[in-house]
C-alpha cells in the first residue's frame, strides 16, 4: 500500500526530460533528447533492453563445456583473467561514462560481448575461450556504473530519486527473465545438438540490446556538482577515486561491494560443475536450476526495495542469510542442493539491489560512474584472488571442497559487517569507528 501511495504522488512529478535543470547540473557531451520522457516509457525501454541483453543461450552450459577441454585449474585462470580485464577496464570506462554519452557505451559494450561469444565458436580452445573471456570482461566495464549513474540521473531528472530501488530492481529482474529464457533454450539446445548452435545464437541477444540502448535511450544532464570547464579525464579520474576511499560512507559500501557481494558471482560459474560432479545432473537440467534460480532472483530483486534494510548493517544482514542458504547446500546433493542454492541466489539479489542504492545515495560528487566503477574494480580484485583459491581446491579436492570454501567465507564476512555495525544511516557521515 505503501508503495502504490508513494507511486502515485510521484507521478505528478514526471517531467520532461529537456533544458538544462537548476541547481548546478551540467549537461552530458552528447545532445540530451529534446522530446518528452515519462517514467513509464522510460522504464519499458530500460527493462526491454535489460531483458534483451541476457538471452546468452550459452550462459547455462559454458563452464561444462570449457571443462570438457581444459583442467579444472586451467578453467579457474579463465574466470580469473576475465576478472582482470574487467579490473584493467573499470575505473577508466568508469570515468569515460562520467565524460561522454553514457548511451554510446552502454550499446557499445553489447556489441562487444555478442562478439566475446562468437570467438568462442570460432576458436574452441584456450586461446579462444581466453579472447572471448577478455571482449565480455571489457563488454562489461563498458556498462558498469555507466547503467546506474544514467538511472540514477534520469530518475533525478524525472524528479523520484527515491524510486531508484524499485526501478534498478525492475531492470535486474528483466535481466534474470532474459536468463530465463536464455538457461531453458539454451540448456534444452545443447542437450540435443551440441554447444556450438547455443554459441552462434548467443551473439544476437546483446547486439539486439545494443540497438535498443542507442535508438531508445536518452543521455540526461548529470546532477552533483559540475566539473571545472575543460577538467582533464584525470581530474575527473581523481575526483571519483577520492570520493570512493576519502568520504566514510561511500568507503564502507564499497569494502562490501568489493567483498561480500561477489563471492555469489563466481559461485553461478562454479554451480554447474558442483552440481554435475555430484551426479544425477544433465545438461538440460542445469539450464532448469539456473532458470529457477533466475526465477527467484525476479522475484528478489523486484521486491527489493520493500527490505527495511536502508543501512549498510542491514544489507549485511541479507547477505548473511543468503549466506547461510549457501552453506546449507553443501551437505546436500542433486535437486535438493540445487533447491537450497536457487533461494541463496535469490536472496543475493535482492541484498545486491539494496546495496547499489546505498552506494548511488551515498554519492555527492560528479564522478558518479567512477565511484561505482571503484567498487566493481575491488569486486574483480576478489574475484580473481576466489577463482583461483576454488579452481586450485577444486584440482587438489574437488568443486564440494570449492563451495564449502565460498560458504564459509560469505558467513565470515557477513559476520563481521553485521557485528563492526558499518554504517548508520545513508546520510551517515561519521568516521568508522
Amino acid at each position: 500500500m505503501r508503495v502504490n501511495a508513494s507511486t502515485k504522488a510521484s507521478s505528478s512529478r514526471q517531467g520532461a526530460l529537456s533544458g538544462p535543470s537548476a541547481g548546478g547540473q551540467n549537461a552530458p557531451p552528447s545532445n540530451v533528447d529534446p522530446a518528452p520522457v515519462t517514467l513509464r516509457s522510460f522504464q519499458a525501454v530500460w527493462c526491454g533492453h535489460r531483458f534483451v541483453r541476457e538471452v546468452v543461450l550459452i550462459y547455462p552450459v559454458y563452464a561444462v563445456m570449457m571443462t570438457e577441454n581444459v583442467s579444472e585449474f586451467a578453467f579457474a585462470t579463465l574466470l580469473a583473467f576475465w576478472s582482470a580485464s574487467v579490473l584493467f577496464a573499470e575505473i577508466p570506462s568508469g570515468t569515460l561514462a562520467d565524460r561522454v554519452s553514457r548511451v554510446r557505451l552502454i550499446g557499445l559494450s553489447g556489441v562487444i560481448k555478442g562478439l566475446g561469444f562468437l570467438t568462442w565458436f570460432l576458436l574452441p580452445s584456450y586461446g579462444g575461450y581466453l579472447l572471448g573471456f577478455v571482449l565480455w570482461g571489457v563488454g562489461s566495464t563498458l556498462r558498469s556504473g555507466t547503467e546506474e549513474a544514467l538511472l540514477h540521473d534520469t530518475l533525478h531528472k524525472l524528479g523520484v530519486p527515491e524510486r531508484f530501488e524499485q526501478i534498478h530492481g525492475r531492470g535486474a529482474a528483466a535481466g534474470s527473465l532474459g536468463t530465463i529464457v536464455a538457461f531453458l533454450g539454451g540448456g534444452y539446445l545443447a542437450e540435443h545438438s551440441g554447444f556450438e548452435l547455443p554459441l552462434v545464437l548467443s551473439a544476437l541477444g546483446p547486439w539486439i540490446a545494443a540497438a535498443v540502448a542507442w535508438l531508445g535511450l536518452n543521455d540526461v544532464p548529470r546532477t552533483g556538482p559540475p566539473p571545472q570547464e575543460h577538467e582533464a579525464y584525470f581530474d575527473t579520474l581523481r575526483a571519483g577515486v577520492r570520493e570512493a576511499v576519502g568520504r566514510p560512507l561511500v568507503f564502507r559500501v564499497v569494502l562490501m561491494t568489493a567483498s561480500i557481494a561477489c563471492i555469489w558471482g563466481l559461485m553461478d560459474e562454479f554451480m554447474p560443475v558442483f552440481l554435475t560432479e555430484k551426479g544425477g545432473v544433465t545438461l538440460f537440467d542445469i539450464g532448469i536450476v539456473y532458470a529457477a534460480s533466475s526465477g527467484a532472483n525476479v522475484v528478489a530483486v523486484a521486491l527489493a526495495h520493500r527490505i527495511p534494510a536502508r543501512t549498510p548493517r542491514r544489507v549485511a544482514a541479507v547477505f548473511g542469510v543468503a549466506a547461510v542458504f549457501l552453506a546449507l547446500s553443501v551437505p546436500t546433493s542433486g535437486y535438493v542442493a540445487a533447491a537450497i542454492l536457487v533461494i541463496s541466489f535469490g536472496i543475493n539479489g535482492a541484498a545486491s539491489v539494496l546495496l547499489t542504492g546505498q552506494l548511488q545515495r551515498a554519492i555527492k560528487g560528479h564522478a558518479r560512474a567512477t565511484v561505482t566503477s571503484v567498487a566493481g574494480t575491488g569486486a574483480e580484485l576478489t574475484g580473481i584472488s576466489l577463482a583461483l583459491a576454488g579452481g586450485g581446491a577444486a584440482e587438489l579436492a574437488d568443486w564440494h571442497t570449492t563451495t564449502t570454501f565460498f560458504a564459509a567465507l560469505a558467513l565470515l564476512l557477513a559476520a563481521v559487517f553485521v557485528m563492526r555495525g558499518i554504517g548508520a544511516t545513508p546520510d551517515d557521515e561519521r568516521a568508522p569507528g
